[in-house]
């Protein structure tokens, strides 16, 4: 698993989309779309340096045309500057449409250049990446024997039976066996594109794109405290609901319990005392991680100051701020800016001119 900063160069990867007649074409997209914003990503953390990530459709000849003439090669990267080696490429096989279980080996069999294509792939060190009942395909060429993973629910009999050398217990959707990664349902091809990144790529940029591409909860939260700054809070007559929903209103004020006390309605000792057997931890350390959620925001999308940035989440000087940051993330706000962010620096920007 990779981590790098801005400054370093990261090993070009090179991943190939297997799509057949027979595939699911959301699970394609979904692939591509994961490839893209990654290069995204990096562009955007040093725009002067090349992607090293790049991809290309594999659409096996002598069958009807999936795409329109051109479509194919507008949904694939710039060619790799170099021709990238069999251990830096990954061959997706999205997910299949079948109308039964029993359909699916036949449906692998009806591919044998496929079949070969994987194995030579395999064989020379390349990794396989499969979605769903893509998975058959992994199955045909031996590559489930001594692994460990888990498939979808309504074709698992006719996969325990095909390959008895596997062990389909695992109750993860995501699985990773050596070189081998496979999900469960259609719905993970994301999550198995990110993981894939993770793995063999780049562990901030993978990590950048599941914050882009799947719910975060807490962000969330986040965003919907700030919409509901121009709203009419609602009532309740609990004393912590009274003390969270100042806290959450108003994190860039100092805290004061006292204050908040009064707010609440309530005694310090009483607040105190319901609040962390609500909530689990004080009305402080409740308020200095809804601060350091929002420094992680304007972190990765602004490019204010430290000193703003301490100011906006409720500290005097940024130098408090990121003693308490640090603490939190084990990062300084300079290093979770580097890498996390998602604008490229102001140095980079540049501003059209009409002739």
């Amino acid at each position: 698993m990779m981590m790098t900063n801005s400054a370093t160069t990261i090993p070009a990867l090179h991943v190939k989309v297997l799509c057949l007649p027979e595939a699911m074409l959301g699970t394609v997209f979904s692939a591509i779309d994961v490839l893209q914003l990654a290069n995204m990503v990096m562009k955007l953390r040093n725009c002067h340096t090349p992607p090293s990530l790049s991809w290309s459709m594999l659409l096996p000849e002598g069958n009807p045309p999936i795409f329109a003439e051109g479509v194919a090669s507008e949904m694939c990267s710039p060619p790799p500057a170099e021709k990238p080696t069999p251990p830096r490429t990954v061959l997706v096989v999205p997910a299949v449409y079948a109308t039964n279980a029993p359909e699916l080996p036949l449906l692998a069999r009806r591919y044998p250049d496929v079949l070969e294509l994987i194995c030579a792939h395999v064989e020379q060190g390349g990794a396989v990446a499969t979605c769903c009942t893509g998975l058959i395909f992994a199955a045909e060429t031996g590559l489930l024997r001594g692994a460990r993973l888990d498939t979808h629910w309504a074709f698992k009999p006719t996969f325990v039976r095909t390959v008895p050398e596997c062990d389909f217990s695992s109750t993860e959707s995501v699985n990773v066996n050596g070189r081998l990664f496979t999900c469960v349902a259609p719905t993970e091809q994301t999550e198995l594109m990110i993981t894939v990144l993770r793995h063999l790529y780049d562990a901030e940029v993978a990590d950048s794109c599941a914050r882009i591409m799947q719910v975060q909860t807490e962000r969330q939260l986040v965003g919907n405290v700030q919409m509901a700054k121009n709203w009419q809070p609602r009532t309740a007559d609990s004393p912590v609901y009274r003390a969270k929903h100042w806290l959450e209103m108003n994190v860039g004020q100092p805290y004061d319990l006292k204050e908040l006390a009064a707010i609440a309605s309530s005694s310090e000792r009483t607040l105190l005392r319901h609040f962390k057997s609500v909530l689990g931890v004080t009305p402080l350390n409740y308020l200095q991680d809804l601060r350091v959620q929002r420094a992680k925001i304007m972190l990765e999308i602004s490019i204010d100051s430290m000193q703003t940035i301490a100011h906006v989440c409720g500290y005097a000087n940024a130098s408090t701020f990121g003693k308490l940051f640090r603490r939190a993330t084990g990062l300084s706000p300079g290093e979770y800016r580097k890498q996390n962010t998602f604008r490229t620096k102001r140095s980079h920007w540049r501003v059209g001119v009409g002739t």
